[in-house]
């Protein structure tokens, strides 16, 4: 049993593009949108990582990739994967690399842009001595993919983005630590409409 006990007759609610406000039996929630992403994808590209390769959608025109030096040393250390997330990249030269495919879920997105925010977000935490390869990578690139503050959501994609993050493993935080959602109880709220004695 988890928190989401949703009510369905009440819609939710998205304030400042940032957050969602849902309501619950027991109150509500008010969950950051990013955070909530980070975590659901942050877990998809994990069990991806772990279990099999992840759908991967061709691209009509092979796209090639120049990167620095220490950039495309790093992308060869990590090619195999990066190519079980669904990407479909080789090798080209010595900083060249050719992509053939991304993951399907990131159909329409630029190749450099993507495969160069994956390595700066990966370079982020690679001091970081107690997380490993395979979560790095799957923090790096949910935190490259997730959708950001500032993002307007249709009451659809708000349901599925709730419905996601509470059958996650670890539903209370994204992969960086922050917290996920805040709950209020009834009980709560009206305390804080209470005079003060």
């Amino acid at each position: 049993q988890h928190e989401w006990e949703e009510q369905e007759e009440i819609r939710p609610y998205q304030f400042h593009y940032s957050y969602i406000f849902a309501t619950i039996k027991a109150g509500m929630i008010i969950i950051d949108q990013q955070a909530a992403h980070e975590r659901v994808l942050f877990e998809r590209y994990l069990r991806a990582l772990q279990e099999s390769r992840m759908a991967t959608q061709k691209t009509l025109f092979p796209q090639t990739l120049h990167l620095t030096t220490a950039d495309a040393q790093l992308l060869k250390d990590l090619l195999p994967e990066v190519n079980a997330l669904g990407f479909d990249i080789q090798e080209f030269g010595q900083s060249d690399f050719v992509v053939h495919g991304l993951p399907a879920d990131m159909e329409g997105q630029a190749e450099q842009k993507v495969v160069e925010g994956l390595l700066e977000q990966y370079k982020m935490h690679e001091s970081e001595l107690d997380i490993a390869k395979r979560e790095n990578l799957a923090r790096s690139l949910a935190a490259q993919m997730a959708i950001k503050k500032g993002k307007p959501l249709s009451e659809k994609e708000m349901r599925r983005l709730i419905d996601e993050l509470f059958a996650c493993q670890d539903f209370y935080k994204a992969p960086n630590g922050n917290r996920t959602f805040v709950k209020y109880t009834v009980q709560e709220l009206e305390q804080q409409f209470q005079k003060k004695r």
